[in-house]
């Protein structure tokens, strides 16, 4: 199954954060983003100071995430690491993204997308205004450490299964263990609308329990053998196979027993590594074509300032994987073909040629012999020394498919964002030195193949 992967919210692009606040908005728009207020409101005795607390809003951010992705399926849920991310100038509150404190006078919010003078969100209980009080009722948020105090507890939770018992991981993850901590005094540090059960209504409670979510992951990770509990004897809809509130009434069956495994559910997180690349490349996209889809792109040989992706620190063709660029680093994509921009195969290099590469031979190359070094003038031009060598011709064209896909979906994806009014200007110029990257390689693999693209 491919993994929807959930990531910190201080690595998201520009992009990312920007198509996170458009789902939410038209989330908020279409009436849906406020019956998670209301299921939230109505959900104290299920959802809160028992053992189904984690397993209850695993579901209740899945569920939300889902209906981001509706709108965006690009759209998966960050999540805010508060014990890195402690401050009122954490990245996560910049006015491009989930705005800032309140003002001193009422704590209205009245930076970024959720400010009430936006006229985009009027709060439907507890308003009409998103309110935060950074620090006023608790001056700091929880540290590594008191995470690591919970983690290191192995028992899932313990009779009589309240907020009162002072063992067991969920009630030191939920906070009442020395509270607030943790999940509790994060609520109480941005206090404001976070403070009450319509808590829902400020946004960064969706990433506030998606970190919970992945803290719970942790610890299931870190403890494989320890389960769930209570099976039985427990408060109503908090036992293992109890159905849960508010969707029992609503025909869907949802037990703790069913959302224990967050792969099965089709996410994962970034510190898990098996997350699905959020860019695929173009043979997932079957009407995008070369360039017959780019008209307009002309071939510009002469500019001596064109790089590869590998230079553009801000751009990645795969999110999950930020240290894999093309070939050369392998990660899947293999280590013996390089992209064609480092071009130099490394048996052409080694004084046995035949031995090193196998199936390429070399003419007149033999034990003891030195392959002839070669420079290039170009990025590219060495794909006609390739043509006289046998198997090196195949392995080039390769090669330069595989980058031109690369080039392309790279392209693609910039293409649909600017048309969306979502590129930055930096990433326009990128944008098109992309595409002129994408001329160079096509004009340098026409070459190659004697004018035939495959």
């Amino acid at each position: 199954m491919a993994l929807r992967c959930r990531k910190n919210q201080a690595t998201l692009t520009a992009a990312e954060k920007s198509r996170f606040v458009a789902a939410v908005l038209a989330l908020k728009a279409n009436g849906t983003y406020d019956t998670y207020v209301a299921d939230h409101m109505g959900a104290m005795a299920d959802a809160h100071r028992g053992p189904a607390f984690l397993p209850w809003h695993r579901e209740f951010v899945r569920r939300f995430e889902l209906d981001l992705q509706a709108i965006d399926p690009k759209v998966t849920l960050p999540y805010w690491d508060w014990t890195v991310d402690n401050s009122p100038t954490s990245s996560l509150w910049d006015s491009s993204f989930l705005g800032g404190n309140g003002r001193p006078s009422d704590g209205w919010v009245t930076t970024g997308p959720f400010a009430f003078s936006t006229g985009n969100w009027t709060l439907a209980s507890d308003g009409p205004a998103l309110r935060r009080r950074f620090g006023m009722s608790a001056p700091s948020l929880s540290t590594q450490n008191d995470v690591n105090w919970a983690m290191n507890d192995p028992t899932y939770d313990v009779a009589p299964w309240n907020m009162f018992v002072v063992d067991g991981f969920r009630n030191k993850l939920e906070g009442w263990v020395n509270g607030p901590l943790l999940h509790n005094l994060a609520h109480v540090w941005v206090g404001g609308s976070m403070g009450p059960m319509s808590s829902p209504n400020d946004p960064v409670f969706f990433l506030h329990h998606c970190f919970i979510d992945k803290l719970w992951a942790d610890w299931q990770r870190k403890w494989p053998t320890s389960a769930y509990a209570p099976i039985s004897g427990g408060p109503a809809g908090h036992n293992l196979g109890d159905a849960m509130q508010p969707w029992l009434g609503r025909g869907q069956t949802v037990t703790p027993a069913s959302v224990l495994d967050h792969h099965a559910l089709g996410y994962a997180y970034d510190n898990e590594g098996v997350c699905q690349p959020t860019l695929k490349f173009i043979d997932d996209l079957p009407t995008l074509k070369f360039r017959d889809d780019i008209p307009t792109l002309k071939f510009r040989d002469d500019f001596p300032t064109l790089k590869f992706v590998d230079d553009l620190p801000t751009l990645k063709f795969r999110d999950d994987f930020p240290t894999i660029k093309f070939s050369d680093d392998g990660g899947g994509l293999g280590t013996r073909n390089k992209a064609v921009d480092d071009v130099k195969l490394p048996g052409f290099d080694t004084p046995d040629f035949a031995k090193a590469q196998g199936d390429v031979t070399l003419p007149g190359a033999g034990v003891g012999r030195t392959a002839a070094p070669f420079v290039l003038s170009t990025p590219h031009h060495s794909m006609a020394w390739a043509q006289d060598q046998p198997g090196a011709l195949q392995a080039a064209a390769a090669n330069l498919e595989l980058e031109l896909r690369q080039l392309s979906q790279a392209i693609a994806e910039r293409e649909q964002a600017l048309q969306q009014g979502q590129l930055m200007p930096q990433e326009e110029e990128q944008l098109k030195q992309l595409q002129a990257d994408y001329q160079a390689v096509l004009a340098e693999y026409q070459q190659l193949c004697g004018g035939r693209t495959g």
